[in-house]
């Protein structure tokens, strides 16, 4: 059957493979296999195209993609936001997939719960004492702690679902440090936001890296070390990625950097503060 007249989507007339009005191709009202073929080659191929170059271009040349996407030459690369949630997915189901591998934490938790008489859970004395003593148990009560602990697997799934929407929620206030740092550079607080899109994915990304990379590490010291590459990374990339797109000197970029860096933190603590409340306040 041949391909109609018009566009089946907005039904503007069509001049050729593609409509000049919307952009979808001209298709049949009767799907073929042959269609199918086509439609699943040409997705897998745009796959395999622009998401592994974005990938390759985000890790390796830090600030390139937002440099790119600001002056507007964005068709070869993935749209911020896509690229940095492909990035915090993985960032959370590498966590996932570890921890279900290698069950580093029901090791570590086996040592301290004991599961009683009538089949409930307590934890040791041992661990009892060590959980009051803990700025945790301080904060928010030492009855709640417990029993995040013994409930840990529902806690843990808890934290990673409020925690995913802390991290993107704090990703605006971040952009606004930098248009606070950099405002007489680059003026425009979305552009600043789509900065952050890119250095969040990166971030995320390194951490999956480091994370899949320990997956059958046995010592706690190349977890250490895993944990320490991901972090010199991340500070590296960031100044890398702050002088590239903002253009300011070497000093002036590792003083607004550090500054940029203390409110962060600030802010990131107390969002694992309320982030840990509203897990213990749900399970």
């Amino acid at each position: 059957m041949s391909a109609p007249n018009v566009c089946l989507n907005c039904s503007a007339a069509l001049s050729g493979p593609y409509c000049a009005s919307c952009g979808q191709r001209a298709v049949d009202h009767d799907l073929s296999m042959r269609e199918f073929l086509e439609d699943t080659t040409q997705e897998l191929a745009h796959w395999e195209g622009k998401v592994p170059q974005s990938l390759k271009t985000l890790f390796l040349e830090p600030g390139r993609l937002t440099i790119d996407f600001l002056a507007g030459r964005r068709a070869r690369w993935l749209p911020p936001l896509r690229l940095y949630l492909i990035c915090s997915v993985a960032y959370f189901l590498s966590g996932a997939l570890s921890e279900s591998i290698t069950r580093r934490t029901d090791r570590e938790l086996a040592a301290m719960i004991v599961t009683n008489a009538d089949g409930s859970k307590s934890i040791t004395p041992e661990a009892r004492e060590e959980i009051a003593r803990g700025l945790p148990s301080r904060l928010f009560g030492y009855e709640r702690m417990e029993h995040a602990l013994v409930n840990s697997a529902q806690f843990q799934r808890t934290v990673d679902s409020v925690y995913s929407k802390a991290m993107f929620v704090l990703l605006p206030f971040f952009a606004l440090l930098t248009n606070l740092a950099w405002r007489r550079k680059v003026s425009r607080y979305p552009a600043h936001l789509y900065f952050a899109l890119h250095l969040y994915a990166a971030w995320f990304g390194a951490h999956a890296i480091t994370t899949l990379a320990t997956l059958f590490a046995t010592s706690t010291t190349a977890l250490a070390i895993s944990g320490g590459v991901a972090m010199v990374y991340g500070a590296i990339y960031g100044l890398l990625a702050l002088k590239r797109v903002f253009g300011d000197s070497w000093p002036r970029t590792i003083g607004k950097a550090a500054a940029v860096a203390s409110v962060y933190m600030a802010g990131l603590f107390g969002a694992s503060l309320v982030v840990i409340a509203i897990t213990l306040a749900l399970i």
